[in-house]
């Protein structure tokens, strides 16, 4: 059979699927579809769950998809949960008009998929926590998969966990895409003062098993990291809310969730496929669907971070506040992509900063920052 009509008589076996089951969602060709199965297995990367994990997971589907549509769960921990009570849909890319997730993309035939899914989260999260949309984060994939996950002995052909990246994310930080350019055979290269380019996660919090506290931290921090079994429909997903229509799978695959829909009783994932497939890119997937609350593993796999400490100049922008009290140390800036930033430093160097921010304020100047842990270190006027 041509690949033409092979691809043709895979979409009528999913359409025939969907029929069955109402027409959840919409299956055409895409850019998955397209591709040899193994080249769709290698744009996936987490390791496939064993037997015994899927088997003692038999009733997941239907207990995470009725927690999901509870508005607490018994086991929320309070801290995770300041707001008892959460709207029937929330996403993350549209909050008055504001979208505090950054852009889709592409991983390409590698098994990357958990640091696309970690970085998902690591640069939402950071705009989110400081209320800073235009933030515009882009850190390096590569560095945590081809540099970290390689000193684990992870490759494209072993791919990796989410919950190692963010341990590396935070004991050691992910350097931005500019200091190691992301290629899908790792080809690119560390730059040698990545440390002062450099984004850690303060804290790492356990989410599997939990679909309250997963939309709890959506709302409170930002996207959560989830994996997920790969029913093989879904390379022909276009969009829809998803539900698997066939038992073959081809492995394991980790994404980000942004947001959710209790009216549609769905989760809204950003992948790692490119913008041209599924949604722009994102997918929306049935609560209690291909396991991505609880994916089939002992190790965690649903985690969310609790806020992103930054070490890096940053774009110029403008100050469009400044703020100090009557002790001249205590000084704060309101940067236009940024917020509220501390001036560090002593009294002298405080009073500098002001001086600086304040002729370039009025001279409509923007102002280049050097953020070190959410303290403004150094400033440069952009004339």
């Amino acid at each position: 059979m041509s690949p033409d009509r092979s691809h043709a008589a895979e979409i009528a076996a999913v359409r025939a699927g969907l029929a069955a089951l109402a027409d959840p969602w919409l299956a055409g060709e895409t850019l998955m579809s397209r591709l040899p199965a193994e080249s769709r297995v290698a744009r996936l990367g987490v390791p496939a769950p064993s037997s015994d994990e899927v088997t003692a997971r038999a009733d997941q589907a239907q207990r995470m998809a009725e927690a999901a549509r509870r508005t607490v769960g018994e086991e929320v921990v309070a801290a995770l949960a300041p707001t008892p009570n959460l709207p029937e849909r929330f996403d993350l890319r549209n909050l008055s008009g504001r979208d505090y997730v950054t852009p889709v993309k592409d991983q390409g035939e590698s098994g990357s998929c958990s640091a696309f899914g970690t970085v998902a989260a690591l640069e939402g999260t950071a705009a989110y926590t400081r209320s800073a949309p235009g933030l515009n984060l882009d850190l390096s994939e590569a560095h945590l998969f081809f540099g970290h996950g390689a000193e684990r002995g992870r490759t494209n052909q072993t791919g990796s966990w989410p919950d190692e990246l963010f341990d590396d994310s935070m004991s050691k930080g992910v350097t931005f895409e500019d200091y190691f350019p992301y290629t899908e055979d790792g080809s690119g290269s560390l730059h040698p003062d990545w440390g002062n380019r450099v984004a850690k996660v303060e804290d790492v919090v356990d989410l599997g098993r939990n679909p309250a506290a997963i939309k709890h931290h959506i709302y409170g921090y930002g996207p959560v990291t989830a994996c997920l079994v790969v029913y093989n429909d879904l390379f022909h997903y276009t969009g829809g809310v998803y539900r698997h229509t066939t038992e073959e799978t081809s492995g394991g695959h980790c994404v980000a969730l942004v947001g959710w829909d209790d009216t549609a009783g769905c989760w809204i994932a950003k992948n790692s496929w490119g913008a041209d497939w599924g949604e722009r890119g994102y997918f929306r997937i049935a609560y209690g669907e291909a396991y991505i609350e609880d994916y089939p593993d002992p190790r965690p796999t649903t985690l969310g971070c609790t806020g992103v400490n930054l070490r890096a100049w940053l774009p110029p922008q403008r100050a469009l506040r400044l703020f100090a009290t009557a002790h001249d140390a205590n000084g704060w800036a309101y940067l236009e992509n940024l917020g509220w930033t501390r001036l560090s430093g002593g009294s002298h160097s405080t009073t500098n900063k002001l001086a600086m921010l304040t002729h370039a304020r009025a001279g409509g100047f923007p102002v280049a920052p050097f953020v070190d842990n959410d303290e403004l270190s150094m400033v440069q006027i952009a004339y």
